[in-house]
């Protein structure tokens, strides 16, 4: 068995976010009645641009593939949750635009989706949550270059 307080810490790091990604999914699959958690971001990241966002964009975003987020976006399209529009000036495009499902379900889910957060995080510190939010940050900005390095 693994000696954790031998390992490098880089290394239990990196382990301990692939284990808080799975309780999390497995925590809020559970938790929702009609998506899943990664149908569940994609809808809510929609919100994050300006105008409906293309499928690329929102690929992009969540670090997806464009074949997995086509997927996810296949089955919120099946569900009630999504409509795609074509794109006015680039007719190969789509744009994603969430239906009156996804506002409701929203709506219905904001209260159980904030406690959930807050619920989740009450075992730091508001110091330790700045660090961690900054640190996070700066993974995710590593991460996007190492992408772009393996991609060249």
């Amino acid at each position: 068995m693994y000696d954790f307080e031998k390992m490098d810490p880089r290394f239990v790091a990196f382990v301990n976010i692939f284990i808080c990604a799975n309780r999390l999914q497995a925590i809020m699959d559970s938790g929702f009645e009609d998506i899943t958690a990664k149908q569940w971001l994609a809808v809510m990241m929609i919100d994050a641009f300006e105008e409906p966002p293309t499928l690329k964009q929102i690929s992009d975003m969540s670090g997806v593939t464009h074949q997995s987020m086509r997927q996810i976006v296949d089955r919120l399209i099946d569900k009630g949750f999504l409509e795609v529009v074509p794109d006015k000036k680039d007719k190969r495009a789509i744009r994603l635009v969430k239906t009156e499902a996804a506002a409701h379900f929203r709506t219905k889910k904001a209260g159980q989706d904030e406690s959930f957060v807050y619920r989740m995080f009450e075992c730091l510190t508001e110091e330790e949550t700045s660090v961690y939010c900054k640190a996070l940050a700066k993974l995710c900005d590593r991460l996007a270059e190492l992408k772009k390095e393996n991609d060249a």
